[in-house]
Protein backbone atom coordinates (compact mmCIF):
# COMPACT_ATOMS: atom_id res chain seq x y z
CA UNK A 1 0.00 0.00 0.00
CA UNK A 2 2.70 2.44 0.87
CA UNK A 3 4.16 1.93 -2.68
CA UNK A 4 0.86 2.52 -4.40
CA UNK A 5 0.63 5.92 -2.27
CA UNK A 6 4.10 6.75 -3.79
CA UNK A 7 4.00 9.47 -6.20
CA UNK A 8 4.90 8.01 -10.12
CA UNK A 9 7.35 10.83 -9.81
CA UNK A 10 9.81 8.87 -6.95
CA UNK A 11 10.47 5.88 -9.20
CA UNK A 12 13.70 6.69 -10.70
CA UNK A 13 16.56 4.76 -11.75
CA UNK A 14 18.83 6.21 -9.22
CA UNK A 15 17.03 3.90 -7.27
CA UNK A 16 17.54 0.69 -8.73
CA UNK A 17 19.48 -1.89 -6.60
CA UNK A 18 22.59 -3.73 -7.99
CA UNK A 19 21.63 -6.74 -7.27
CA UNK A 20 18.75 -7.29 -9.96
CA UNK A 21 21.69 -8.52 -12.00
CA UNK A 22 21.10 -12.12 -10.39
CA UNK A 23 17.65 -12.37 -11.50
CA UNK A 24 19.77 -12.61 -15.05
CA UNK A 25 21.92 -15.14 -13.42
CA UNK A 26 19.96 -16.87 -11.66
CA UNK A 27 17.58 -17.74 -14.67
CA UNK A 28 20.68 -17.92 -17.25
CA UNK A 29 21.50 -21.01 -14.53
CA UNK A 30 17.96 -22.28 -14.78
CA UNK A 31 17.87 -22.34 -18.43
CA UNK A 32 21.81 -24.09 -18.27
CA UNK A 33 19.82 -26.83 -15.93
CA UNK A 34 16.74 -27.52 -17.53
CA UNK A 35 18.76 -28.05 -21.42
CA UNK A 36 21.20 -30.79 -18.69
CA UNK A 37 18.02 -32.61 -17.58
CA UNK A 38 15.62 -32.03 -20.71
CA UNK A 39 18.37 -34.82 -22.24
CA UNK A 40 16.37 -37.00 -19.85
CA UNK A 41 13.02 -35.62 -20.14
CA UNK A 42 12.28 -34.31 -23.85
CA UNK A 43 9.60 -31.84 -22.59
CA UNK A 44 12.06 -29.99 -21.05
CA UNK A 45 13.81 -28.68 -23.71
CA UNK A 46 11.49 -25.76 -25.07
CA UNK A 47 11.04 -25.04 -21.30
CA UNK A 48 14.59 -24.07 -21.47
CA UNK A 49 14.04 -22.48 -24.57
CA UNK A 50 11.93 -20.06 -22.14
CA UNK A 51 14.08 -19.33 -19.94
CA UNK A 52 17.10 -18.37 -21.85
CA UNK A 53 14.89 -16.22 -23.90
CA UNK A 54 13.86 -14.39 -20.83
CA UNK A 55 17.39 -14.10 -19.91
CA UNK A 56 18.05 -12.34 -22.64
CA UNK A 57 15.11 -9.90 -22.05
CA UNK A 58 16.14 -9.41 -18.33
CA UNK A 59 19.67 -8.63 -19.46
CA UNK A 60 18.87 -5.95 -22.04
CA UNK A 61 16.57 -4.71 -19.84
CA UNK A 62 18.50 -4.58 -16.92
CA UNK A 63 21.51 -3.09 -18.59
CA UNK A 64 19.63 -0.51 -20.25
CA UNK A 65 18.18 0.54 -17.04
CA UNK A 66 21.94 0.32 -15.42
CA UNK A 67 23.43 2.80 -17.77
CA UNK A 68 21.05 4.82 -17.52
CA UNK A 69 21.24 5.56 -13.83
CA UNK A 70 24.90 5.46 -14.19
CA UNK A 71 24.73 8.64 -16.50
CA UNK A 72 21.96 10.28 -15.24
CA UNK A 73 22.47 9.92 -11.61
CA UNK A 74 26.22 9.23 -11.19
CA UNK A 75 26.36 10.05 -7.83
CA UNK A 76 23.63 7.56 -7.10
CA UNK A 77 25.83 4.83 -8.13
CA UNK A 78 28.79 6.47 -6.42
CA UNK A 79 26.72 5.77 -3.35
CA UNK A 80 26.28 2.37 -4.01
CA UNK A 81 29.86 1.67 -4.65
CA UNK A 82 30.52 3.13 -1.01
CA UNK A 83 27.87 1.45 0.83
CA UNK A 84 29.18 -1.90 2.56
CA UNK A 85 26.32 -4.44 0.66
CA UNK A 86 25.87 -2.85 -2.51
CA UNK A 87 29.65 -2.40 -3.55
CA UNK A 88 29.99 -6.27 -3.10
CA UNK A 89 26.96 -6.71 -5.52
CA UNK A 90 28.54 -4.96 -8.51
CA UNK A 91 30.23 -8.21 -9.68
CA UNK A 92 26.72 -9.65 -10.06
CA UNK A 93 26.81 -7.29 -13.77
CA UNK A 94 29.73 -9.35 -15.33
CA UNK A 95 28.18 -12.68 -13.93
CA UNK A 96 25.45 -11.92 -15.77
CA UNK A 97 26.92 -11.81 -18.74
CA UNK A 98 29.25 -15.01 -18.32
CA UNK A 99 26.30 -16.65 -17.74
CA UNK A 100 24.05 -15.53 -20.99
CA UNK A 101 27.49 -16.76 -22.50
CA UNK A 102 27.55 -20.26 -21.00
CA UNK A 103 23.44 -20.04 -21.57
CA UNK A 104 23.78 -19.02 -25.09
CA UNK A 105 26.50 -22.02 -26.15
CA UNK A 106 24.32 -24.55 -24.85
CA UNK A 107 20.64 -23.62 -25.69
CA UNK A 108 21.46 -20.75 -27.81
CA UNK A 109 21.95 -22.69 -31.05
CA UNK A 110 19.16 -24.38 -30.81
CA UNK A 111 17.17 -21.10 -31.18
CA UNK A 112 19.36 -18.47 -32.96
CA UNK A 113 21.67 -21.01 -35.46
CA UNK A 114 25.13 -21.46 -35.02
CA UNK A 115 26.97 -18.49 -36.34
CA UNK A 116 25.07 -16.09 -34.02
CA UNK A 117 25.09 -18.08 -30.67
CA UNK A 118 28.54 -19.23 -30.95
CA UNK A 119 29.89 -15.07 -31.69
CA UNK A 120 27.37 -13.54 -29.09
CA UNK A 121 28.51 -16.51 -26.30
CA UNK A 122 32.22 -14.95 -27.26
CA UNK A 123 31.58 -11.49 -27.08
CA UNK A 124 29.71 -11.83 -23.76
CA UNK A 125 32.43 -13.99 -22.24
CA UNK A 126 35.67 -11.48 -23.88
CA UNK A 127 33.32 -8.41 -21.94
CA UNK A 128 32.64 -10.18 -18.73
CA UNK A 129 36.07 -12.00 -17.67
CA UNK A 130 37.69 -8.60 -17.69
CA UNK A 131 35.14 -6.95 -15.56
CA UNK A 132 34.90 -9.76 -13.53
CA UNK A 133 38.50 -8.95 -12.49
CA UNK A 134 38.32 -4.83 -12.29
CA UNK A 135 34.90 -5.16 -10.43
CA UNK A 136 36.52 -7.73 -8.19
CA UNK A 137 39.34 -5.77 -7.51
CA UNK A 138 37.82 -2.70 -7.31
CA UNK A 139 34.91 -3.64 -5.01
CA UNK A 140 38.00 -5.12 -2.41
CA UNK A 141 39.54 -2.13 -2.84
CA UNK A 142 36.65 0.08 -1.81
CA UNK A 143 35.81 -1.59 1.05
CA UNK A 144 39.55 -1.76 2.17
CA UNK A 145 40.13 1.92 2.28
CA UNK A 146 37.04 3.47 2.52
CA UNK A 147 34.64 1.55 4.70
CA UNK A 148 35.03 0.11 7.95
CA UNK A 149 32.94 -3.32 7.53
CA UNK A 150 31.85 -5.32 11.51
CA UNK A 151 32.35 -8.92 11.02
CA UNK A 152 28.93 -8.83 12.45
CA UNK A 153 27.90 -7.39 9.03
CA UNK A 154 29.93 -10.31 7.27
CA UNK A 155 27.15 -12.09 5.14
CA UNK A 156 27.38 -14.37 2.03
CA UNK A 157 27.34 -11.72 -0.14
CA UNK A 158 31.07 -11.40 0.56
CA UNK A 159 31.25 -14.36 -1.61
CA UNK A 160 30.55 -12.91 -4.25
CA UNK A 161 33.32 -10.12 -5.76
CA UNK A 162 36.02 -12.67 -5.08
CA UNK A 163 34.33 -16.02 -5.98
CA UNK A 164 32.99 -14.58 -8.92
CA UNK A 165 36.53 -15.39 -10.31
CA UNK A 166 35.63 -19.14 -10.66
CA UNK A 167 32.96 -18.30 -13.41
CA UNK A 168 35.64 -17.30 -16.02
CA UNK A 169 37.74 -20.56 -16.24
CA UNK A 170 34.27 -22.33 -16.30
CA UNK A 171 32.68 -20.27 -19.16
CA UNK A 172 35.91 -20.19 -20.43
CA UNK A 173 36.61 -23.91 -20.85
CA UNK A 174 33.41 -24.83 -22.65
CA UNK A 175 33.92 -21.75 -25.29
CA UNK A 176 37.84 -22.26 -25.69
CA UNK A 177 37.34 -24.44 -28.87
CA UNK A 178 35.55 -21.69 -30.70
CA UNK A 179 38.47 -19.74 -30.56
CA UNK A 180 41.15 -19.13 -33.53
CA UNK A 181 43.53 -21.53 -32.72
CA UNK A 182 46.43 -18.83 -32.53
CA UNK A 183 44.48 -17.69 -28.73
CA UNK A 184 44.13 -21.06 -26.67
CA UNK A 185 47.17 -21.00 -25.17
CA UNK A 186 46.93 -17.58 -24.12
CA UNK A 187 43.20 -18.01 -23.17
CA UNK A 188 43.79 -21.08 -21.51
CA UNK A 189 46.65 -19.19 -18.78
CA UNK A 190 43.95 -16.63 -18.81
CA UNK A 191 41.50 -18.52 -17.09
CA UNK A 192 43.69 -20.24 -14.91
CA UNK A 193 44.58 -17.23 -13.69
CA UNK A 194 41.21 -16.84 -12.21
CA UNK A 195 40.77 -20.11 -11.25
CA UNK A 196 43.44 -19.25 -8.59
CA UNK A 197 42.04 -16.32 -7.91
CA UNK A 198 38.45 -17.55 -7.17
CA UNK A 199 39.42 -21.19 -5.85
CA UNK A 200 41.96 -19.59 -3.03
CA UNK A 201 39.56 -16.52 -1.90
CA UNK A 202 37.05 -18.63 -1.52
CA UNK A 203 38.80 -20.67 1.81
CA UNK A 204 39.67 -17.42 3.00
CA UNK A 205 36.28 -15.92 3.04
CA UNK A 206 34.68 -19.02 3.88
CA UNK A 207 36.52 -18.87 7.17
CA UNK A 208 35.49 -15.58 7.58
CA UNK A 209 32.08 -16.18 7.59
CA UNK A 210 32.02 -19.25 9.38
CA UNK A 211 33.66 -17.31 12.31
CA UNK A 212 30.83 -14.48 11.92
CA UNK A 213 27.98 -17.70 12.33
CA UNK A 214 29.90 -18.76 15.65
CA UNK A 215 30.02 -15.36 17.17
CA UNK A 216 27.00 -14.03 16.54
CA UNK A 217 25.04 -16.49 15.29
CA UNK A 218 22.55 -16.54 12.31
CA UNK A 219 22.13 -13.06 10.19
CA UNK A 220 19.14 -11.14 10.56
CA UNK A 221 15.67 -12.65 8.61
CA UNK A 222 16.14 -9.95 5.60
CA UNK A 223 20.15 -11.17 4.96
CA UNK A 224 19.35 -14.73 5.65
CA UNK A 225 19.24 -15.83 1.61
CA UNK A 226 22.86 -14.52 1.61
CA UNK A 227 23.36 -17.35 3.26
CA UNK A 228 22.54 -19.95 0.72
CA UNK A 229 25.41 -18.05 -1.69
CA UNK A 230 27.58 -20.42 -0.33
CA UNK A 231 26.56 -23.05 -2.43
CA UNK A 232 27.77 -20.93 -5.97
CA UNK A 233 31.90 -21.40 -4.91
CA UNK A 234 31.38 -25.04 -3.69
CA UNK A 235 29.28 -25.96 -7.42
CA UNK A 236 32.01 -23.55 -9.32
CA UNK A 237 34.81 -25.18 -7.60
CA UNK A 238 33.61 -28.65 -9.04
CA UNK A 239 32.60 -27.39 -12.38
CA UNK A 240 35.31 -24.71 -12.80
CA UNK A 241 38.62 -26.69 -12.88
CA UNK A 242 36.96 -29.51 -14.77
CA UNK A 243 35.78 -27.35 -17.76
CA UNK A 244 39.04 -25.75 -17.82
CA UNK A 245 41.39 -28.65 -18.12
CA UNK A 246 38.66 -29.89 -20.37
CA UNK A 247 38.72 -27.19 -22.78
CA UNK A 248 42.46 -27.62 -22.89
CA UNK A 249 42.35 -30.97 -23.96
CA UNK A 250 40.14 -30.69 -26.69
CA UNK A 251 42.38 -28.24 -27.91
CA UNK A 252 45.23 -30.39 -27.46
CA UNK A 253 47.31 -28.06 -25.23
CA UNK A 254 46.81 -30.17 -21.95
CA UNK A 255 46.71 -34.60 -22.25
CA UNK A 256 43.31 -36.17 -22.27
CA UNK A 257 43.30 -37.95 -19.06
CA UNK A 258 44.24 -34.93 -16.79
CA UNK A 259 40.43 -34.12 -15.99
CA UNK A 260 39.65 -37.37 -15.38
CA UNK A 261 40.41 -37.37 -11.99
CA UNK A 262 38.75 -34.19 -11.22
CA UNK A 263 35.33 -35.92 -10.66
CA UNK A 264 36.51 -38.03 -7.35
CA UNK A 265 38.21 -34.80 -6.35
CA UNK A 266 35.02 -32.96 -6.83
CA UNK A 267 32.76 -35.66 -4.51
CA UNK A 268 34.33 -34.22 -1.92
CA UNK A 269 34.17 -30.83 -2.21
CA UNK A 270 30.30 -31.25 -3.33
CA UNK A 271 30.40 -33.23 0.38
CA UNK A 272 31.01 -29.47 1.50
CA UNK A 273 28.09 -28.08 -0.53
CA UNK A 274 25.94 -30.87 1.01
CA UNK A 275 26.46 -29.61 4.36
CA UNK A 276 25.98 -26.19 3.46
CA UNK A 277 22.85 -26.62 1.46
CA UNK A 278 21.35 -28.99 4.57
CA UNK A 279 22.01 -26.18 7.15
CA UNK A 280 21.15 -23.26 4.91
CA UNK A 281 17.63 -24.92 4.35
CA UNK A 282 17.44 -25.64 8.25
CA UNK A 283 18.11 -21.86 9.18
CA UNK A 284 15.71 -20.61 6.32
CA UNK A 285 12.85 -23.63 7.81
CA UNK A 286 13.68 -22.19 11.14
CA UNK A 287 13.19 -18.63 10.34
CA UNK A 288 9.89 -18.96 8.54
CA UNK A 289 8.57 -21.30 11.56
CA UNK A 290 9.24 -18.65 14.34
CA UNK A 291 9.23 -15.32 12.97
CA UNK A 292 6.56 -12.74 12.27
CA UNK A 293 4.81 -13.27 8.78
CA UNK A 294 5.68 -9.49 7.72
CA UNK A 295 9.55 -10.81 8.06
CA UNK A 296 9.23 -14.06 6.40
CA UNK A 297 7.28 -12.66 3.45
CA UNK A 298 9.11 -9.30 2.93
CA UNK A 299 10.60 -9.92 -0.76
CA UNK A 300 13.87 -7.98 -1.97
CA UNK A 301 16.00 -9.01 -4.96
CA UNK A 302 18.37 -10.64 -2.22
CA UNK A 303 16.00 -13.30 -2.90
CA UNK A 304 17.47 -14.54 -6.05
CA UNK A 305 20.40 -15.56 -3.47
CA UNK A 306 18.32 -18.65 -3.36
CA UNK A 307 18.72 -19.16 -7.23
CA UNK A 308 22.03 -18.97 -9.04
CA UNK A 309 24.12 -20.66 -5.97
CA UNK A 310 21.12 -23.84 -5.92
CA UNK A 311 22.09 -23.89 -9.89
CA UNK A 312 25.71 -23.87 -9.70
CA UNK A 313 25.27 -26.72 -7.22
CA UNK A 314 22.57 -28.45 -8.78
CA UNK A 315 24.77 -28.66 -12.02
CA UNK A 316 27.81 -29.62 -10.57
CA UNK A 317 25.66 -32.85 -8.98
CA UNK A 318 24.29 -33.83 -11.75
CA UNK A 319 28.13 -33.70 -13.48
CA UNK A 320 29.26 -35.72 -10.96
CA UNK A 321 26.58 -38.14 -10.76
CA UNK A 322 27.48 -39.08 -14.44
CA UNK A 323 30.74 -39.03 -14.62
CA UNK A 324 30.87 -41.34 -11.66
CA UNK A 325 27.88 -43.23 -12.80
CA UNK A 326 26.14 -42.68 -9.37
CA UNK A 327 22.64 -43.76 -8.51
CA UNK A 328 23.17 -41.30 -5.22
CA UNK A 329 24.56 -38.68 -7.03
CA UNK A 330 21.89 -38.87 -9.41
CA UNK A 331 18.75 -38.79 -7.43
CA UNK A 332 20.35 -36.04 -5.39
CA UNK A 333 20.58 -33.82 -8.37
CA UNK A 334 16.89 -34.45 -9.11
CA UNK A 335 15.63 -33.59 -5.94
CA UNK A 336 17.73 -30.42 -6.01
CA UNK A 337 16.91 -29.73 -9.08
CA UNK A 338 13.10 -29.79 -7.76
CA UNK A 339 14.06 -27.59 -5.20
CA UNK A 340 15.77 -25.19 -7.77
CA UNK A 341 12.92 -24.75 -10.13
CA UNK A 342 10.44 -24.60 -6.84
CA UNK A 343 12.63 -21.71 -5.78
CA UNK A 344 12.99 -20.23 -9.03
CA UNK A 345 8.98 -19.89 -9.79
CA UNK A 346 8.17 -18.31 -6.87
CA UNK A 347 11.02 -15.85 -6.88
CA UNK A 348 10.23 -15.14 -10.83
CA UNK A 349 6.80 -14.92 -9.72
CA UNK A 350 7.64 -12.20 -6.97
CA UNK A 351 9.82 -10.27 -9.33
CA UNK A 352 7.30 -9.74 -12.01
CA UNK A 353 4.96 -8.10 -9.48
CA UNK A 354 7.04 -6.03 -8.44
CA UNK A 355 8.34 -4.40 -11.48
CA UNK A 356 4.50 -4.10 -12.80
CA UNK A 357 3.94 -2.18 -9.99
CA UNK A 358 7.68 -0.22 -10.77
CA UNK A 359 8.22 -0.57 -6.87
CA UNK A 360 12.34 -1.53 -8.44
CA UNK A 361 12.42 2.19 -9.42
CA UNK A 362 11.67 3.25 -5.63
CA UNK A 363 13.51 4.36 -2.80
CA UNK A 364 14.33 1.54 0.00
CA UNK A 365 11.82 0.80 2.09
CA UNK A 366 8.74 2.34 -0.13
Amino acid sequence: MQGAATPASERSVRFLNPAWFTSVMGTGVVAVALGQFGQQLAWLEPVAWAAYLLSLLMLAGLLALWMLKVWRHPQAALADLNHPQFSQLFPTLPIALLVTALATRQIGPALLGENLAVPLAQGLYLLGSPLIFLFSVGVAFVIFTRLEVPLKEASGVWFIPPVSALVVPLVGGVLLADFPRALHRELLVWNGIFLGIGLLLFIFVLSTLLQRLYAFGRPSPHMLPSVWIGLAPVGLGILAPWRWLEGGARVGLLPEGWSEALPFVGVALWGLGLWWFTLSLMFWLDMLWSQPSRERLQFTPGWWSFVFPLGAFTLSTLALSRALESGLLLLAAWGLFAVLVGFWLVVLTRSILAWMGLKPLLPAGS
